[in-house]
């Protein structure tokens, strides 16, 4: 009885860890001594619910002060090089401006690129940082 206890048990809590889907975030850090500017223009064309939350107009805009850190909830799952495909297609542009110099990542491989670039992780690909330097 205690056995069957114990791996009645055991069944639960792995159960319970295996089925915990992660969730997706994008993270943009500036890691330069000024204001750095991020601004993700999302295609119309492609309608991303999850992005579209975050989205004023057709646009995710982050005013990021020395050392700060902006995040993006992308929905649930890890980032899969189909998952950054789909997040590619549904983005138009990337700005990223900073006190010198202005990056626009336009073609959707810059931006696949970019992201398939920063994903961190082993296991559980979750996370993709961007670091602004």
């Amino acid at each position: 009885m205690k056995n069957l206890l114990r791996l009645l048990l055991l069944i639960f809590f792995s159960n319970a860890l295996i089925s915990c889907d992660p969730s997706q975030h994008i993270s943009f850090i500036n890691k330069t001594d000024f204001d750095v500017k991020i601004k993700i223009n999302l295609d119309p064309k492609v309608k991303d619910i999850q992005l579209y939350q975050n989205a004023e107009n057709d646009s995710i805009v982050y005013n990021l002060k020395k050392s700060d850190t902006a995040t993006l909830y992308c929905g649930i799952g890890t980032w899969s090089t189909n998952e950054t495909v789909k997040f590619a297609n549904s983005i138009k542009n990337i700005e990223i401006d900073t006190k010198d110099t202005k990056t626009i990542y336009k073609s959707k491989k810059a931006i696949k690129d970019i992201l398939d670039k920063n994903i961190q992780g082993i296991l559980v690909k979750s996370l993709i940082e961007i670091n602004i330097e």
